[in-house]
């Protein structure tokens, strides 16, 4: 019982010490757009763990040392680097503790740009791309992209317009030059990159670290620890963060929580529905419209 008791104190002083270490600029939250300006003056790694979201993520990185570790890619870090990242496509932070680090992050509704963009020009970046491939818009290559968020400001009573313009401004830059960007070829990731693309091509089948030990002719040991190297978390911990992601939007969609757990690689009803509640907090008919 020492040791339990050892365990809870530690982590409740981690946390408190994040949040006395983590001070949030401004954030501005309405459905459909999210946007938060934060500062980690001693970011602790831990407390970085790998996710994926639901909407389609704009990130400014504005200082500290690190790399985001975004299917399998790696990307280093300079001040004022853009990365986007659409639904479902999962990343970690992989930050390092000696140095303040600052970031802006928004999170948006396609639905905010339909009238303007009907034929979502302005989302092709995000979707045209293989995972983890070309989300990131370097500062030393893109200057003026670093700008557009480095600057923002939210003005009382004008949140939700400052948001919008900057993301307009950013997402019309970047649709600019996404062409030149998107013939460009990235260094090839090798057994991990091969790996984590499988998963993938194969997330709502039968899936187990045995079957792709045999599929690759390696061990289970191998197998486990290069998929946790390329994404930063466990098979059944990624595979489960897709497939829950992918029924909550088929539920959102209207469809039933039956079908969407079957379409979802979910052959337990009962078992979705624990994961589902575990991960979002309520059940799935929650999310039905």
């Amino acid at each position: 019982m020492e040791l339990q008791y050892e365990d809870i104190y530690i982590a409740f002083l981690r946390i408190f010490c994040y949040c006395m270490s983590m001070e949030p600029l401004f954030s501005y939250r309405e459905p459909g757009l999210y946007c938060h300006h934060s500062l980690d003056t001693v970011p602790d790694p831990a407390l970085f763990p790998i996710h994926a979201h639901e909407m389609p993520e704009v990130y400014c990185f504005l200082s500290g040392k690190g790399e985001f570790l975004v299917e399998g890619t790696h990307y280093r870090l300079s001040p004022g680097d853009i990365l986007l990242m659409r639904p479902a496509e999962t990343h970690k932070l992989l930050i390092e503790p000696d140095e303040p680090y600052r970031r802006i992050a928004v999170h948006f509704s396609p639905e905010f740009f339909e009238q303007i963009d009907p034929d979502r020009r302005l989302l092709h970046p995000f979707y045209a791309h293989a995972l983890g491939q070309h989300n990131h818009y370097p500062a030393a290559r893109f200057p003026a992209l670093s700008s557009v968020f480095s600057g923002l400001a939210l003005t009382p009573g004008l949140e939700r317009f400052s948001v919008l313009s900057r993301l307009l401004q950013l997402l019309t830059e970047i649709s600019a030059i996404y062409p030149e960007i998107s013939g460009e070829s990235q260094p090839i990731g090798g057994f991990p990159s091969e790996l984590v693309a499988y998963v993938n091509a194969h997330l709502y089948e039968e899936l187990s670290l045995s079957m792709i030990a045999r599929r690759f002719a390696h061990s289970v040991s191998q197998i486990s620890r290069t998929f946790r190297e390329a994404t930063g978390t466990s098979l059944w911990e990624y595979v489960m963060m897709k497939r829950l992601l992918s029924a909550r939007a088929m539920l959102q969609r209207g469809e039933t929580a039956q079908k969407s757990a079957e379409a979802c690689g979910f052959s337990d009803y009962s078992a979705f529905y624990r994961a589902y509640q575990k991960r979002f907090g309520h059940a799935p008919s929650g999310d039905r419209p």
